[in-house]
């Protein structure tokens, strides 16, 4: 960021705040306005321009120090981790600082996700906070006349002249006014990290006492007296659209029908695909939904969105399908007409493969539902004038995406942006799901048919399905050795792309999503190459945590255990072997320690048990996991503890940190275990926590995490720890049971008793 153009002592109008008033809100004390900056997949979520001001601190003249948060807060700490940055150049107590979610509008938030909510905005909040304590010195040099800047210090809200005998200290308070007449020096003085006082340590999380004591306002929680309820009911047939609206129910107060906000997969935007209905609450509005009989239009394309089909499909794309090459990196940026031209690659591989590679493997992966704990759910409230004409619309939502809500509420109420209000509610649970569309679109579209403020939410029924949903994988893998090293890697994946499903890749070109953990490996694999082939299928696909990561990690760490079999060597030793060449030693450090870290008790396992290990980077993190496993019966598994290395850079709270890593690997013994979800002729067969089976508490095995001190910048933490789980589980349960397991689950049409 270069400083002082990006950061603004000015506050966007659309904070509602006009010239006028901002001069009014300036006078009480020191506002900066700012660009936390959006990267990675998310832009695609994000419409605002890359320069438009989507944060703000104010410094009242009480001393009071407010950081506005413009993002999500869904358990991943980022409501915490910002202000801990703040603080540290800002020179405050960690409890001084107030954050407040802010209030959206078009271009004011930001999305959450893609592990980004704290790593992309370190240096633009570390900037941020270093600013505005540089322009209250600058007020206290005003006071003085003493120009020389050595001779200030910054320390516990207090600006402190240490050339005048005693030394004079004004509380920030008492400088924010004429602070905010000063100009951002060019020459910011950011704090040596070898002096953080707050960064790297582990801070009291602002979110969790309101959650402790009931207060925490989820999506769900959020009630009016006069509110009305809805409930959603999808055709059960992905793609099918309303024939004709039944008659209301008696109990009903109205049934609304609703259209598709996007297109995704079958489901084609504009469409009417729901229908809601609305009732006095929202138990009798799902009795209602649930017993309402509706006459559906099934697309001619229903029986392809099968799994078995998908499968097949999926099988013969693997065999035959036209690839585009992933890796080595095409020499062009605008491909030739697809498929991109792979030939003279594959010929080179095949020729060090030999007629017949060391271990021949095709891994396959299902399709995944999010599964959170809250559904979906938003509550909208229009606003009119005497004369029943709209003239504003607000709503509540737990959403990973704020501001395309406000986008999208615009573009169906018809209102102006200034008209939007958005109101971010702590969120039970995102995962990727919570930054589509389609819930609140339907909530919009109620609101402005009853007139009244309703709350619509959907079924746990219709939310595992109708998700968006991890995309159906095979990955093929093929490698020969030579004196226990990779000679020859060849590495071909079939999948469907969210990015062109979204309409957002171009012919020709590679879905990074789609290869994200297969490129770029730390590992020396000799004479490579890496292919995507395109699969199209009817299913709508979406973000899942970790995404391509989760699938290509199982298949690169599993092929990595098979090679290391048949070299005959330890399966930390062979990963050691081919990263020892590796100029950033940061994944062999991670190996390491969690090799001196598992070591202890992988050596004295007792009969029954067996470990495994994985490592994977996604998000610019790496993680190393290690598992200890038993088979108590045929068809089970126990899984003992899992110890965790991760390097995720420079630490903000080592609490979150470890936190994240404990849900993440949570999250993938599920999905690992059980997880799945599959369809017959267009329909999902998975409705319910039932069969789609979830760790009970007692099941859960004893996680420990261990950090890396890094001196890089922050990576991400939300979702690295799920991709090593389901290798290192597959190579355990290898050497337990000598049953390699290459497709997931392990356990298909696993239920849970007593739900």
């Amino acid at each position: 960021m270069n400083m002082p153009t990006e950061i603004v002592t000015a506050l966007l109008a659309a904070q509602k705040i006009d010239r006028r008033g901002f001069l009014t809100f300036a006078a009480k004390g020191l506002a900066l306005a700012f660009v936390l900056p959006v990267a990675g997949r998310i832009d695609e979520a994000h419409a605002a321009a890359p320069t438009d001001l989507n944060a703000f601190v104010h410094i009242g003249t009480d001393g009071s120090i407010t950081l506005s948060f413009g993002g999500a807060e869904m358990g991943q700490g980022s409501m915490s981790g910002l202000p801990q940055i703040l603080a540290e150049e800002l020179m405050v107590d960690w409890t001084q600082i107030i954050v407040e979610q802010a209030l959206v509008v078009p271009g004011v938030s930001y999305p959450t996700g893609g592990s980004s909510a704290v790593s992309r905005r370190y240096s633009t909040l570390r900037n941020a906070g270093a600013a505005a304590r540089e322009l209250l010195i600058k007020a206290a040099m005003a006071v003085t006349g003493d120009g020389n800047r050595d001779h200030y210090r910054a320390e516990r809200a207090q600006v402190i002249h240490t050339a005048a005998t005693p030394n004079v200290a004004w509380p920030y308070g008492a400088l924010a006014t004429a602070a905010a007449s000063q100009t951002v020096p060019a020459d910011l003085r950011l704090t040596n990290p070898a002096n953080f006082r707050l960064i790297g340590k582990p801070v009291p999380r602002v979110d969790i006492p309101s959650k402790v004591d009931g207060s925490a306002k989820y999506g769900i929680d959020i009630w009016f007296p006069d509110m009305v309820f809805a409930a959603i009911k999808h055709c059960p047939t992905i793609g099918g659209t309303l024939a004709s609206l039944p008659a209301k129910p008696a109990a009903a107060l109205a049934l609304v029908p609703c259209t598709a906000s996007d297109t995704r997969g079958n489901v084609i935007a504009g469409s009417t695909n729901a229908v809601a209905v609305v009732a006095t609450n929202t138990w009798l509005a799902f009795k209602l939904a649930s017993s309402l009989s509706v006459s559906w239009k099934l697309p001619s394309s229903t029986g392809d969105v099968d799994s078995t089909q998908i499968l097949a499909l999926a099988k013969s794309m693997m065999a035959t399908g036209a690839a585009l090459l992933a890796e080595p990196a095409p020499p062009a940026t605008t491909p030739p007409t697809p498929p991109y031209p792979a030939a003279p690659y594959e010929a080179s591989v095949n020729a060090d493969l030999g007629p017949t590679p060391t271990v021949n493997a095709t891994y396959t992966l299902p399709y995944l539902a999010h599964a959170t704990m809250e559904v979906l759910n938003c509550t909208v409230r229009m606003k009119y004038s005497d004369t029943g004409v709209a003239t504003g619309c607000e709503i509540w939502a737990p959403t990973q995406a704020a501001a395309t809500v406000a986008l999208n509420a615009a573009k169906l109420t018809l209102l102006p942006a200034s008209a939007i209000t958005v109101h971010t509610t702590f969120l039970g649970g995102g995962l990727g799901r919570k930054i589509e569309q389609d819930y609140i679109c339907q909530a919009i579209q109620v609101a402005m048919a009853v007139k009244k403020p309703v709350k619509l939410t959907w079924r746990r029924e219709e939310d595992f399905a109708h998700d968006q949903y991890r995309p159906l994988a095979l990955a093929n893998v093929r490698a020969t050795l030579s004196g226990g090293m990779i000679r020859a890697w060849s590495y071909r994946t079939v999948s469907q792309s969210i990015s062109a499903q979204r309409g957002r890749l171009a012919a020709g070109f590679v879905d990074g999503q789609a290869v994200e953990g297969a490129v770029r490996l730390h590992y020396a694999l000799g004479n490579h190459i890496v292919e995507w082939v395109p699969l199209a299928a009817g299913v709508p696909v979406g973000y899942w945590r970790s995404v391509g990561a989760s699938i290509n990690a199982f298949a690169v760490e599993s092929m990595m255990d098979e090679l290391a079999r048949a070299a005959g060597k330890d399966p930390f030793q062979f990963r050691y072997d081919h990263l020892a060449s590796n100029p950033d030693q940061r994944a062999y450090k991670v190996l390491w320690a969690a090799d001196m870290m598992s070591s202890p008790w992988r050596k004295t396992l007792p009969a029954g048990h067996a470990w495994g290990v994985a490592i994977a980077e996604s998000f610019g993190t790496i993680v190393c996991e290690v598992v200890d496993v038993s088979q108590p019966a045929a068809g089970s598994l126990r899984v003992h503890r899992v110890a965790c290395v991760v390097d995720c850079g420079t630490v903000i709270n080592p609490d979150s940190v470890e936190a994240q890593m404990q849900g993440g690997i949570l999250h993938a013994l599920n999905a690992t275990l059980w997880g799945q979800t599959t369809f017959t002729a267009g329909k999902a067969n998975q409705l319910n926590f039932k069969n789609y089976r979830v760790m009970r508490q007692n099941e859960m095995p004893q996680v420990t995490v261990q950090i890396i001190a890094s001196a890089n910048p922050p990576s991400g933490i939300g979702e690295p720890g799920v991709p090593p789980l389901a290798p290192a589980l597959a190579n355990a349960y290898a050497r337990l049971t000598g049953t390699r397991i290459r497709t997931l689950p392990f356990f298909p049409g696993a239920v849970m008793g007593g739900i």
